[in-house]
């Protein structure tokens, strides 16, 4: 099955309607059901009214009737990354409702993670004749495994901890969606490229709703369901790449941004001894706050950097390993400095 330019844009049309009719239905159904945030619920919170949490359940049910209706819902690992998803929104809902420790977070991640390897999608990295580390059976499918768990959470909990401040994470999305699309249509991976585009027509819908000043949020469930997509959709991509060793590093170029946040939160709590999964005014944008960036100018600029990393990404596709993993430790030199500077002297 080729791709079809004109297909491409009609899923992006159709997700993006029935979203914002989703998104506008919700609004109306939410205080019934008390899926709402309560500004009180939290010190951290600065939204004056309640506002209903249904973001998540708008992009569930735009990718579950999108690829009902142009038919992509028995193609797997389509069908494998959203039967996963399903179980991850099902966690993320129960949070949004009742408040769920860590733990019982962590399981229904990993619960989702384990669907998801179970339906075919995950990472072969241990097993290629081009890695570095060849460790051989049955230690590379024991690593493989591991790494594919490891990564799906941490994207989950990356999209879940960024999602504080109105229109990031879901703009975040829509970038990675976006650049998903591209490198599926040079790939000619066309299930892929139909599913990014339901994806991206789906937070285009949301971001409607979600940006500043926020009529619904993306909630738990939300958040988490569009880190687990994504983070398996950069399981799916197979690059045309010049070498594994030029494109292996690019899905955290894709994330750099959540990622970054996520260290930046994670390691500056534990130097503070603070709770780590406890919500708090210390994020990327917080601190960009702090040393005069406007909120609203804060997350343009992140969204900028991210859709900056996700270029040079995809240009180092097809690079020679050696300048394609320079420019990777580059990045990564210069992540470090910025964490050193925004964490220096904040409280």
């Amino acid at each position: 099955m080729t791709i079809q330019l004109p297909i491409l844009f009609q899923i992006i049309l159709f997700s993006s309607i029935v979203g914002l009719i989703l998104a506008y239905l919700s609004l109306q159904i939410a205080p019934k059901f008390g899926l709402m945030d309560d500004p009180k619920s939290a010190e951290h919170k600065v939204h004056e009214a309640p506002i209903p949490l249904t973001g998540g359940t708008v992009i569930l049910l735009v990718i579950w009737i999108a690829t009902f209706f142009f038919d992509l819902s028995g193609e797997n690992p389509i069908k494998g990354i959203i039967l996963a998803s399903s179980i991850i929104y099902i966690f993320g809902l129960w949070d949004d409702l009742e408040h769920l420790t860590p733990t019982i977070k962590l399981i229904g991640q990993f619960f989702g993670a384990l669907l998801l390897i179970q339906n075919g999608v995950q990472i072969h990295l241990f097993d290629s004749p081009e890695f570095f580390i060849q460790p051989g059976a049955p230690w590379d499918v024991i690593l493989n495994i591991s790494l594919t768990v490891f990564w799906v959470i941490a994207i989950v909990n990356a999209f879940n901890l960024i999602d504080s401040f109105d229109g990031l994470a879901v703009g975040l999305s829509a970038l990675s969606a976006s650049f998903f699309l591209v490198i599926s249509i040079a790939s000619g991976q066309t299930e892929m490229a139909y599913f990014s585009a339901i994806i991206l027509g789906g937070t285009f819908a949301v971001y409607f709703y979600n940006s500043h000043p926020a009529k619904l949020f993306l909630g738990d469930s939300g958040a988490q369901t569009l880190g687990f997509i994504l983070a398996s959709m950069a399981i799916l991509y197979r690059p045309n790449a010049e070498s594994q060793l030029s494109s292996w590093f690019v899905p955290i170029l894709v994330f750099g941004v959540p990622l970054f946040d996520l260290c930046l939160v994670f390691f500056s709590r534990l130097r503070r001894r603070k709770k780590v999964h406890s919500a708090s005014k210390d994020h990327t944008y917080h601190r960009l706050a702090q040393r005069g960036v406007d909120l609203d100018r804060a997350v343009l600029l992140m969204h900028g950097v991210s859709l900056i990393l996700s270029v040079v990404g995809y240009l180092c596709l097809n690079l020679p390993a050696f300048l394609a993993n320079s420019i990777f430790l580059i990045l990564m030199s210069i992540a470090v400095s910025a964490f050193f500077i925004l964490d220096k002297n904040y409280e």
